[in-house]
């Protein structure tokens, strides 16, 4: 992924160190099987939706959350870190904000 480590497998990792437990104790808890956690926790594959699901109700988390990470860690697998991505992302900023204020004027 363009050198740049997983965020939200990173993240997933120190959930589970800090509560001191294993991936096969995440993986009975979550369904997803213990090579597979692996993966995710080393960036090497990003979590299905239902993953992302169960992965939040484990570890008690805020879905929302963790689908940010994974949207943000999917546009940068598909398009790298570089200013093109940067310019694409400033101007979804844009017009996300756009369409903010006016959802608030409805």
């Amino acid at each position: 992924m363009n050198s740049l480590k997983s965020e939200l497998g990173q993240y997933l990792r120190e959930l589970r160190k800090e509560r001191e437990e294993t991936l096969h104790q995440v993986s009975k808890g979550t369904d997803i099987d213990s090579p597979m956690l692996s993966k995710i926790e080393r960036g090497e594959r990003l979590p299905t939706s239902e993953q992302l699901k169960r992965l939040a109700k484990f570890y008690k988390v805020s879905e929302a959350s963790l689908k940010v990470k994974h949207t943000a860690e999917k546009i940068l697998k598909e398009y790298g870190a570089n200013e093109t991505t940067y310019d694409a992302i400033q101007l979804v900023n844009e017009q996300l904000t756009t369409y903010a204020k006016k959802s608030k004027e409805k």
